[in-house]
């Protein structure tokens, strides 16, 4: 890797969650609208939506500190950073970025919304009743 591309690694590793969360939730969401609306939901690029992320599971309350409630998890990666789409009982969506003791999120609401709720309900059907929102 060249210098000037080190040097511009180091600087966005450096910038907050909340300064990054936006541009990484643009590029996740343009990467699971592809595949969502592919036929097969498959992209030779992307591979098959079902095999994007690494899981789709239950967080429940208190799994985290200061987590006060439960919410369904789409993981699409860990470590430094995370990223994941969480939905709540409610019916909110949010996608969260988190990298070492820092984290941000932005609230994902229509389309996106809905698309994420389809993808976790494959595996958890009763997330398309959650809330009194039309999407």
């Amino acid at each position: 890797m060249g210098y000037k591309k080190m040097e511009q690694t180091l600087k966005s590793r450096n910038r907050s969650c909340k300064e990054r969360v936006s541009s990484h939730f643009k590029s996740r969401m343009d990467d699971i609208r592809k595949l969502f609306n592919a036929e097969e939901n498959y992209i030779e690029e992307l591979g098959y939506l079902n095999e994007y992320g690494l899981c789709i599971d239950f967080v429940e309350a208190g799994t985290f500190k200061d987590q006060r409630e439960d919410f369904y998890r789409y993981q699409l990666s860990w470590g430094g950073p995370s990223e994941e789409f969480r939905i709540y009982k409610n019916g909110d969506v949010e996608f969260w970025l988190l990298d070492w003791f820092d984290g941000a999120c932005v609230d994902v609401s229509g389309d996106d919304a809905y698309i994420i709720k389809e993808i976790v309900s494959w595996n958890f059907p009763e997330v398309l009743n959650f809330g009194n929102r039309f999407y």
